[in-house]
């Protein structure tokens, strides 16, 4: 066993903030990072921390610069390194590099990172287990030939999907039949999006679930023992990406929990699992359950599944990597009440939620029985463009869901966050929605509800084309690059030789 007793956290904000609280109740000193000097008085981490340093790096580039993160650890003497949640988190290449380095990676091992990294091996590896998978290609995507020959095999709806991508990028569903000319064009423009987010452009096909319940459960391992903490609900998203999640889930019933968690579980088992992730399902509206992906990492959700077994998941993840064996076993979880976590983006639900970076003016919380905020926002904060629009999460913990909810009302009554447009005026339309409150709902909820034309603002909506987007990102660009934030993204893309579809 290795004892931890310094961490630096590669990563900033909430989880930055979440992990520096686990460390002091373990008596392990942390360093956390920030841009450069400049910038300090808005990375609330660095006075909390025990050490901080500087990037030198402009915008969110040196949180990802692995050789930089590396030489901090060393110059700090750090016995190892937390990554959060983000793309560092899942990167085996880092993990390898902290190990080759004799830094200890706060996550799962890094061939088992490389094996989840690949969601077609993932896939994989369900089958091999028996686990059901919805209709998919066998292999990534390389040419025109292929990707005909798949649509006509699988069929629309299906989503054109990036193998190795996250976050909701690289995803485009294609529900209609199109002619040949039309889907490589479409492929390409996804291809295009993926370029600008991860290092490769592979892609395979999936078939699409219009009516879906997104259902994930949280399992963590030490290698030999794998349990699972029961599911998350995270079926309200936009754009593929989360918005609302709880558990227990409404939409299962213990018999189905045992058997969705067994599968969890299984996967660990397979792989051996060191650490925690996410086993996540998609289920059609007939409940049949289908393995999606592995995230293998802690997610933003976590809060909630802590909330209601009241295990410290980041404790766990640090006890695993120091060598220690799960300190408790299946028979041991139980879960109290119902917990809903809402996540607050700096972003306009009037617009299609496009990001609004800004300065925070007046933020006011509320001190509530039941009602836990997790931010890093305090008056006059700067929200950057650069970063995730994520500012704040509000959990919910009631002893069911009908409590938990009416705790939510009055929370987003009193919380005041003035400065820059947020999702909250969405959350109020969202929890007093006839069709979430009956639980019949879908992945595809806000275009079925049209729910974002009941926002307080009361101003029509209409889906931004990809074309405004695309220029929306390039003026953001401008702004960074005329900031001296981005003068190292042009020679980063022409530098990566991605290879589109031939």
């Amino acid at each position: 066993m290795s004892k931890i007793n310094k961490i630096l956290i590669a990563n900033r904000g909430e989880i930055a903030l979440r992990i520096i609280k686990t460390c002091k109740e373990m008596g392990i000193k942390t360093i956390t990072l920030c841009p450069n000097k400049e910038l300090k008085d808005n990375f609330i981490e660095t006075e909390l921390s025990d050490e901080y340093c500087f990037l030198e790096r402009e915008g969110s580039a040196g949180y990802l610069d692995q050789k930089r993160l590396i030489e901090i650890a060393k110059k700090h003497k750090a016995d190892a390194i937390h990554p959060g949640y983000g793309f560092l988190a899942e990167n085996w290449k880092f993990a390898y590099l902290c190990h080759k380095n004799n830094i200890i990676f706060i996550g799962p091992e890094y061939n088992t990172l490389r094996k989840f990294e690949d969601k077609v091996e993932a896939k994989h590896i369900a089958k091999k287990l028996k686990i059901p998978t919805l209709p998919a290609s066998n292999n990534s995507i390389r040419t025109k030939k292929e990707l005909i020959k798949w649509a006509k095999i699988i069929k629309p709806p299906f989503i054109i999907k990036a193998q190795r991508g996250g976050g909701g990028m690289g995803i485009r569903i294609v529900e209609n039949e199109m002619n040949e000319s039309d889907l490589i064009s479409t492929t390409l423009s996804v291809q295009r999006q993926m370029s600008s987010g991860f290092s490769d452009v592979d892609f395979f096909l999936e078939k699409y679930l219009p009516n879906a319940r997104h259902i994930e459960f949280q399992i963590i391992g030490d290698g030999e023992n794998i349990i699972h903490l029961g599911e998350r609900d995270c079926t309200i998203q936009r754009r593929f990406q989360k918005l609302v999640e709880e558990t227990p889930s409404a939409f299962i019933d213990e018999k189905l929990r045992k058997k969705i968690g067994d599968c969890a579980v299984k996967i660990g088992e397979f792989l051996k699992y060191k650490g925690a992730a996410t086993v996540e399902f998609l289920m059609d509206d007939e409940k049949n359950f289908y393995f999606m992906e592995v995230n293998p990492r802690i997610q933003v959700e976590h809060t909630i599944t802590e909330t209601v077994t009241e295990i410290d998941i980041i404790k766990e993840q640090i006890r695993i990597a120091e060598g220690n064996k799960l300190s408790f076993k299946q028979n041991d979880i139980h879960s109290s009440g119902w917990a809903i976590e809402l996540r607050v983006n700096a972003e306009d639900p009037k617009k299609n939620f496009i990001p609004n970076p800004g300065k925070i003016k007046n933020y006011v919380p509320c001190n509530n029985e039941g009602i836990c905020i997790h931010t890093f926002l305090k008056n006059n904060q700067e929200v950057y463009p650069f970063f995730d629009s994520m500012i704040a999460k509000i959990v919910a913990h009631g002893k069911n869901r009908e409590e938990a909810i009416e705790k939510l009302n009055k929370a987003l009554n009193e919380i005041v966050i003035d400065g820059v447009p947020t999702t909250i005026p969405f959350f109020k339309s969202v929890l007093n929605n006839p069709v979430f409150l009956s639980n019949n709902y879908y992945t595809n909820f806000i275009e079925k509800t049209n729910i974002l034309k009941d926002l307080i603002y009361n101003v029509p909506t209409k889906e931004i084309p990809d074309e405004d987007i695309a220029k929306i990102v390039y003026e953001t660009y401008v702004q960074m690059k005329n900031n001296g934030i981005a003068k190292k993204v042009s020679k980063w893309v022409m530098s990566n030789r991605l290879k589109m579809i031939e």
